[in-house]
């Protein structure tokens, strides 16, 4: 039977698609695309943050540039890599979501992040949003400096995770009889479960959202965005 015309280019959209599939294939490499959901980051940068050296990352760079779900660029000595738009962050959100529902092992880790509800905020984006327009929430954004400088959500005030001390708590300015909430980078963020556990510690009353950016942008909300 002779195939249709048409079937060879059917044959090759599937492997141009199969090109992302295989780029997701890699847990280093969806860490990799975690982390650069939340703001460019240099080679050395995604490498530490990921625990790969920097041979390695480069190899899982190189795959990521070849399905355009990342793009990069030179600065004198050091290599600037980025998502190449906000819908392979999108991508990346459905893709943990369908993990999480459909994979019962994947369920039962992610469970495991939000086990202590006493210090985990129930907010949806669109609920948090009415709580801002309120006025009485204390927002806090635990991520690096450079992430929150790159964009954050409305009122955050940075307290990055690693700088947190009694008297940075002390200096917090409070809503009275309002909330405080914390975010970092979504809700598997060791860094976040980290921060949350030494404000309160610290007897800061802080609940700490299950969403970051990523998610907020997605749910078609603004972010404070870099100028330029």
């Amino acid at each position: 039977m002779k195939a249709h015309p048409d079937t060879a280019k059917r044959q090759l959209l599937f492997q141009q698609f199969a090109l992302i599939g295989h780029a997701v294939s890699s847990p280093a490499r969806l860490a990799m695309i975690s982390l650069l959901a939340h703001g460019e980051k240099t080679v050395d940068q995604l490498a530490g943050g990921t625990n790969q050296t920097l041979a390695t990352a480069s190899a899982h760079l190189k795959v990521l540039r070849a399905a355009c779900l990342v793009t990069s660029d030179k600065r004198g000595r050091q290599v600037f890599c980025r998502l190449a738009g906000d819908n392979v962050a999108q991508f990346w959100l459905a893709l943990r979501t369908l993990g999480e529902e459909l994979l019962p092992e994947a369920r039962d880790v992610a469970r495991q992040f939000t086990d202590d509800r006493r210090a985990l905020a129930p907010l949806s984006p669109s609920e948090l949003a009415a709580e801002l327009r309120n006025g009485r929430v204390t927002l806090l954004d635990l991520r690096p400096r450079e992430e929150y400088a790159t964009a954050h959500l409305p009122g955050a005030r940075n307290l990055p995770a690693g700088e947190i001390t009694a008297g940075h708590v002390a200096e917090l300015p409070r809503k009275p009889c309002g909330r405080v909430y914390a975010y970092c980078r979504g809700p598997y963020c060791v860094m976040g479960l980290e921060g949350t556990r030494k404000l309160r510690a610290l007897g800061l009353p802080v609940r700490r959202l299950k969403f970051s950016v990523p998610e907020w942008v997605a749910a078609g909300e603004q972010v404070v965005r870099k100028a330029g």
